[in-house]
């Protein structure tokens, strides 16, 4: 067990080291292990604990943990290290300590660290002073090119190659003992990085189906999308490895892992609504103008069933703002509850009776209910709901629902609708200039490829017109 002094002492040296977790954990000594190290940086960025300095925390480490034990005495401050043969002929239990990430041949310099490059230590020579101070200036800012990184040890051998051959162009003063040297990487290490580099990439064709298919989305896709988009096409599907360059048709058999890590080294990131700030919703509650018709939808204990046996018998519908350039537009679409589809909507710069009635009109069209098959349309309890205008139009084959005041849970259907589009279409694009007309029409872009091109896990990575046409049910 470590005491909160000794852990407040191990996180000091942590932030001094520079360097990442994993390797702070196996190089330095009377370390945790990282899940340890992980836990403890999570309780001081909650003010639970304070890193600071411990001159005396080996002594107290030395006596709380055991001098007889080879673990400690391999991990002590300035102790021999012991070989592999005599810590297993010790009968030690612990791992071989590492000597690099991957190193072949060789042992590494001892780590460095951002102080180390600093002006001290710098030879006496005019000429030799001149040309270390170039290199490290050289070598500082290639490493900064590659990766902002805490320290030369957070970098990867891959990384340390890039940084090296970067400082080796910026100056010619840099010499590659100066690049192994200051980057504690092995020379054979560093030179075996050149040829892993220069071969090609057995995920190329992968690569660019995996682009294509987060491009085509518009951004929308994370990689469980992504996986379950390559998996579609004509033919018997192939294995990843096995694609060929340039194949947009053939199906991909990839996981998610592999497809997570393609994305997360080309940048490509789905947007996420939650991650922003969210604007203030818009409401259209104005009390209680008139009884509130039944809430069809709720169950007797409590939940809600959004569910239809088949098309044009339950629809939500409610209304969602967008805050533009100068402008606010609203949306008023209505949402069948068989598998999701927009059966119609219409966009405007008022959230009026206008819009909302002239939707359930279009609805009403549409859909052709009657008192032998009615149409139940949900909604919430906003002022146009409650009006006249929206009683009259809807008809004698039209039957109203109402959520309960105060419950948007009582319409989920319809805000979970608004919540895909917002994450997927609008937040975190520039909408600066963007008239209302070339975003209506952007925004009815969307609303047919969610019908017809977005894959849906809850229909078994189907859009939503092949489940209805699978089904039988006429698009």
């Amino acid at each position: 067990m470590y005491t909160k002094e000794e852990r407040e002492g191990i996180l000091w040296e942590f932030h001094r080291s520079g360097l990442s977790a994993p390797a702070a954990c196996r190089s330095l000594p009377l370390f945790p292990n990282k899940d340890n190290l992980y836990a403890w940086l999570k309780l001081e960025e909650a003010g639970e604990l304070t890193a600071r300095e411990m001159p005396d925390r080996a002594e107290r480490m030395h006596c709380s943990h055991g001098e007889g034990s080879p673990a400690f005495a391999a991990r002590r401050p300035g102790a021999e290290p012991a070989s592999p043969r005599k810590r297993r002929a010790e009968g030690g239990a612990g791992k071989m300590e590492r000597t690099g990430r991957g190193g072949a041949g060789g042992e590494p310099p001892e780590q460095t660290d951002w102080r180390d490059w600093g002006l001290e230590g710098l030879p006496d020579d005019p000429a030799e002073r001149a040309r270390e101070a170039e290199v490290r200036l050289a070598e500082a800012l290639a490493v900064l090119d590659v990766l902002k990184a805490p320290g030369p040890g957070s970098l990867t051998n891959e990384e340390k190659h890039r940084a090296g051959e970067a400082a080796r162009r910026l100056s010619p003063a840099v010499r590659l003992a100066d690049v192994t040297r200051t980057l504690s990487i092995p020379k054979s290490t560093y030179l075996d990085q050149a040829s892993r580099i220069s071969r090609p990439d057995p995920k190329a064709a992968l690569r660019e189906r995996v682009r294509a298919s987060f491009e085509a989305s518009g951004g929308a896709y994370g990689p469980e999308s992504v996986t379950a988009d390559l998996r579609r096409g004509p033919g018997e599907p192939v294995s990843w490895r096995e694609l060929a360059p340039g194949d947009a048709e053939t199906p991909v058999v990839a996981s998610e892992k592999v497809v997570r890590r393609i994305m997360r080294e080309e940048g490509l990131v789905a947007r996420k609504a939650a991650q922003m700030r969210r604007r203030a919703r818009y409401r259209s509650y104005r009390g209680e103008l008139a009884e509130r018709p039944a809430n069809v939808p709720l169950r007797a204990d409590g939940t809600h069933d959004f569910r239809a046996p088949a098309p044009g018998l339950l629809v939500v519908t409610d209304v969602t703002e967008f805050r533009l350039d100068g402008y606010r537009a609203y949306l008023s679409p209505a949402i069948d509850c068989f598998d999701g589809w927009p059966i119609c909507w219409r966009v405007s710069v008022h959230a009026d009776s206008d819009l909302m009635v002239g939707m359930l009109k279009d609805l009403v069209g549409i859909v052709g209910p009657t008192e032998d098959r009615p149409l139940t349309v949900h909604t919430d309890g906003g002022a146009v709901y409650m009006g006249r205008e929206w009683r009259e139009a809807c008809g004698p084959g039209v039957v109203r629902s109402m959520s309960r005041r105060a419950r948007s849970p009582d319409n989920a259907r319809a805000e979970g609708f608004f919540g895909t589009l917002k994450c997927d279409f609008f937040e975190g694009r520039d909408w600066t200039g963007v008239p209302f007309d070339e975003f209506s029409r952007l925004l009815g872009e969307y609303i047919e490829w969610y019908r017809d091109g977005k894959l849906k896990k809850d229909l078994g990575w189907k859009t939503i017109r092949e489940y209805r046409e699978e089904r039988g049910h006429a698009a």
